[in-house]
């Protein structure tokens, strides 16, 4: 499992890019290198955006302690700060700051930030909901079955071909495309049946996870796609896919409340569920603008 204090970082980095301007990059931990040794030094997080024609970089430091901060981890975060180049220095803590450590950072260009977890009695005048519903259909290829131009009966995919759809089932680049030889598999072949025909999931779809089949008939112009086959290559004529649909629906609970707040004010009020194992689903309210901000994440283990 992930160690609590990342999980901290990582969610501070998850906020900062909420709040970031559009074509900034976040990204947590980063390593930057020293301006004097040229050694990589290690922060937290890390933004980079660029003004003008100028690129600016503003590091993020975090701790997630009980103890109150004070003036030593300013002037440690003040040194490295100066050592790799950074405009700006975040420290953020889930505690708080001495009034010194205030003072010190305000004069050392070092930003300070608390991240505090938070009841839904907090949210109560924003956030109306505590629960999200996670509907998700998934589908599962139960057969394939190719009709060709001018194919004899007894024709069968190469032996190269069964070999490679037998180990990557829909993934297997089995159809060539005749006009520049590119490959495709039974995927694309439905990412287009959507583009053009809609979802092949039926409207009425049970939501309880039962499973139901569904064929779908793609019929090909001649010269369009060929397959190697026992017999030779053989233009696709009509494509029979057979496949297992099944919809399900999960109410899940909000994971985390947080306030972030400077030495002054709160800025940010976050709300996240886990949607998946390493997906989260965030909604971050900025309490200056009242804007509200979404972002669905997929979380490393890092």
């Amino acid at each position: 499992m992930t160690p609590q204090w990342r999980e901290f970082e990582k969610l501070v980095a998850r906020i900062e890019q909420a709040m970031a301007p559009t074509g900034a990059l976040v990204k947590s931990p980063d390593r930057i290198p020293d301006k004097i040794t040229g050694e990589l030094r290690e922060v937290d997080a890390s933004i980079r955006y660029i003004i003008g024609t100028s690129p600016i970089l503003i590091t993020i430091e975090c701790r997630d302690r009980n103890g109150i901060e004070d003036v030593r981890w300013i002037e440690q975060i003040a040194e490295k700060k100066r050592s790799i180049g950074a405009s700006i220095t975040v420290a953020v803590t889930s505690s708080s700051f001495t009034n010194p450590a205030i003072k010190k950072a305000s004069m050392l260009g070092i930003e300070v930030r608390t991240l505090a977890n938070m009841t839904a009695e907090d949210f109560v005048q924003w956030l109306r909901i505590q629960n999200v519903v996670l509907s998700i259909c998934e589908w599962r290829l139960v057969g394939l079955d190719l009709e060709l131009y001018d194919a004899p009966t007894d024709t069968e995919l190469s032996s190269a071909l069964q070999a490679l759809f037998k180990e990557k089932g829909p993934t297997a680049p089995i159809l060539i495309r005749n006009s520049d030889g590119k490959l495709f598999h039974v995927e694309n072949i439905l990412i287009e049946w959507n583009k053009r025909v809609g979802s092949f999931f039926p409207e009425d779809i049970p939501s309880d996870g039962t499973r139901i089949p569904r064929n779908l008939h793609q019929p090909l112009e001649r010269n369009l796609f060929h397959v190697e086959t026992t017999k030779g290559k053989f233009d696709v004529k009509v494509i029979h896919i057979a496949l297992s649909l099944r919809c399900s629906s999960t109410q899940i609970p909000v994971s985390q409340l947080t306030e972030y707040s400077n030495s002054n004010a709160s800025l940010v009020q976050t709300a996240e569920w886990n949607i998946q194992k390493n997906i989260k689903l965030s909604l971050h309210r900025d309490l200056a603008s009242s804007e509200t901000k979404v972002m669905i994440t997929p979380v490393s283990e890092k």
